[in-house]
């Protein structure tokens, strides 16, 4: 602050007091060999300036953010922060690297709308240094739409002196420093302290003023204000979603729905927007006659719940309610209650408490009831089959303990050749033992059985109770058999063996085999037939039939049996050999008859293993003209299209009619 022509007078003239006085601490030292330091430090630290400093540490506002308006945005556009500066300092003023937005001084406090990348805000009080508030170093993360406060003091010693304020017209509302009063008529009498405050004059109906005025020890401190009658102006109020509640200056009742256009009268006006499933509003401003539209955007006041269940079947309740998806519930934050249950499960009930923008997870398992079930019957490998809403659950034979089974309704089948099939239906519950006693029924009769082939040259089995036999000639006809389960078994050469179980229980039962034949691949066969030791009767025959393969397995195994007998003779007459040559080696006479020995089983180990490869060549002539022979046959595929073909031509309208 620079000094003009009167003050740098005052300032001569403290300053030669000054250097006067401490001369006199020289002269009492001197004189009486006293120096009062103590009193000299006391009067330079009162003439110290003031500073300001930050009292506490700095919190975030629960329960108050900064409303979701265009006024209340930065000069980018963005949603700005709200920074509540608290003081016992008047007077204050304030800047900052990008700009307020706004300030709104309310009592005891002066609310600033800051960019949220702000990092300083300089603030600013006549008798002080400016100071630098660095939000960083304050834990002060500044976040759009949150506020936050930080408290402010300083150390200045001023005076009050009697201030009148005198306001037309009377009753009117007189707010200084954010501290609102009411004037009686239209003198209002209080005491200030020494220096800058901010006035703000309010009366419905009227223009507003805001101004600031400096109470000085030096003058009378008196102010007037006048305010001028105004009219209402029309107001567009709108909320994005629309429908919104709009309830204006603490009035109980609605003024409609947003969008709505409300006459309104510049000032202090408060406005409050209610939505199901968001968050209440709440804003305070100046209205002028220019701000004619306020727009909110309003926030889901929501929270949100997944539920993992075991089993993944089992419904959820949230506050009694089912829910079709059990991912992402959006939930008024607040308590809530969660049900879980399924049909043969432990119900789960709990509360939990979910916070506004909160993603909660709550996972639950549930406890299967059980029971016991103990199968026994009175004949011996019953086959029993446990099903319940028509699934298998198991299969076995015989009697069985069945521990911790799920409760609900189950059938419970027994099977057993020759006996009526029985099913019981049981119900499991909870920790019960349940005991089922199978007796079976003997089936007694006697029936018809007629099997139909779609080759009559196949080989059947039949087996049943008291009964096996083998035909080779299809179809069969048996006018006259027991009730009961029988096995069927068909071999075809060229094709797999079919295996099936049927129950004879009417007086007259028909059978056909078609498409149960399936066809062996050729070159399937020409595999197996070039294997080693592939020479046994049977391999290949579907191509070649059972006489043909027969005749290749004779020779085939006759090749193998005399290479193998040509070279036991072999190893035998190479050992008598070697014999015969260390005799001669060693011999002192009979060189001549010793010598023709070794020659002679010389020759005959040639003899034999001339046999060996010629047994090996027979071998690998009798499997080549084999398989030569196989490539020959038509495919065993074509063999069973064709009978089929033929076999319906000639059994029009026969089809399989069979339990099995």
């Amino acid at each position: 602050m620079g000094l003009d022509g009167s003050n740098l007078k005052k300032y001569k003239k403290v300053h030669t007091q000054r250097s006067k006085l401490l001369l006199l601490p020289i002269f009492l030292f001197l004189t009486f060999g006293i120096f009062p330091l103590n009193n000299l430090n006391a009067q330079e630290a009162d003439d110290e300036l003031a500073t300001m400093r930050v009292v506490g540490s700095a919190n975030k506002v629960s329960g108050e953010i900064i409303a979701d308006r265009d006024d209340n945005r930065d000069i980018n556009g963005n949603l700005t922060a709200g920074l509540r500066i608290v003081s016992d300092l008047t007077g204050l003023t304030f800047r900052s690297n990008n700009g307020i937005s706004k300030i709104q001084q309310l009592p005891g406090y002066n609310l600033l709308y800051l960019s949220t990348n702000e990092r300083v805000v300089q603030i600013f009080k006549e008798g002080f240094p400016p100071f630098q508030l660095v939000l960083n170093d304050e834990g002060i993360n500044l976040a759009a739409g949150e506020v936050w406060e930080i408290q402010i003091t300083g150390n200045q010693k001023s005076t009050t002196e009697p201030v009148q304020f005198t306001v037309t017209p009377e009753n009117s509302r007189i707010i200084i420093d954010g501290e609102p009063s009411e004037i009686d008529g239209t003198v209002f009498n209080t005491e200030l302290t020494t220096g800058k405050h901010f006035i703000q004059v309010r009366k419905d109906q009227y223009e507003f003023r805001d101004d600031s005025i400096t109470v000085s020890a030096d003058r009378v401190n008196s102010f007037q204000f006048s305010l001028n009658k105004i009219n209402p102006v029309p107001v567009l109020i709108s909320s994005e979603p629309e429908g919104a509640s709009i309830y204006i200056n603490d009035s109980p009742g609605s003024s409609g729905q947003t969008p709505q256009r409300i006459l309104l009268y510049p000032g202090d006006l408060k406005v409050r927007l209610t939505l199901p499933g968001y968050s209440n509003v709440e804003d305070e401003l100046v209205l002028t006659s220019e701000n004619r539209e306020l727009n909110y955007n309003l926030q889901k006041y929501v929270g949100y719940l997944t539920v993992n269940a075991t089993p993944s079947t089992a419904t959820v309740l949230v506050d009694d309610v089912p829910q079709s998806s059990t991912e992402n519930i959006e939930l008024v934050p607040g308590v809530h209650s969660l049900e879980v249950r399924s049909s043969g499960f432990d119900a789960v009930s709990r509360t939990f408490t979910v916070n506004l923008g909160d993603t909660l997870v709550e996972n639950v398992s549930l406890g299967q009831i059980t029971g016991n079930l103990f199968v026994i019957a009175q004949q011996e490998n019953v086959e029993f089959t446990l099903r319940q809403n028509g699934n298998i659950v198991e299969e076995w034979v015989g009697p069985r303990t069945i521990r911790d089974l799920p409760v609900g309704n189950y059938s419970l089948t027994g099977d057993l050749q020759n006996f009526d099939q029985k099913t019981e239906q049981i119900e499991i519950l909870r920790n019960d033992d349940k005991t089922i006693n199978f007796d079976l029924n003997r089936v007694e009769g006697r029936g018809s059985l007629t099997i139909n082939s779609l080759f009559e040259d196949a080989e059947l089995e039949l087996k049943g109770p008291g009964f096996s036999r083998t035909y080779t000639e299809l179809p069969l006809q048996l006018p006259s058999i027991p009730f009961g389960q029988y096995e069927i078994k068909i071999e075809k050469d060229g094709f797999d063996d079919i295996e099936q179980r049927i129950q004879v229980n009417s007086l007259s039962q028909e059978v056909t085999f078609v498409d149960e034949y399936n066809p062996r691949s050729k070159g399937k066969a020409v595999w197996r037939s070039i294997l080693p030791g592939a020479v046994f009767p049977g391999v290949g025959h579907g191509y070649l039939g059972k006489g043909r393969g027969f005749l290749y397995f004779l020779a085939g195994a006759g090749a193998i049996g005399y290479s193998v007998k040509s070279y036991l003779d072999y190893g035998s007459s190479y050992d008598k050999y070697q014999t015969a040559l260390n005799e001669y080696n060693t011999a002192q006479q009979n060189f001549v008859e010793l010598e023709a020995a070794y020659v002679q089983e010389y020759n005959n180990a040639q003899t034999a293993l001339d046999g060996l490869k010629l047994g090996i060549t027979a071998y690998l002539a009798v499997k080549g003209i084999e398989i030569f022979d196989l490539l020959l046959q038509p495919s065993n595929k074509k063999k069973f299209e064709q009978a089929k073909l033929e076999f319906n031509a000639q059994n029009s309208g026969i089809s399989m009619k069979v339990n099995f």
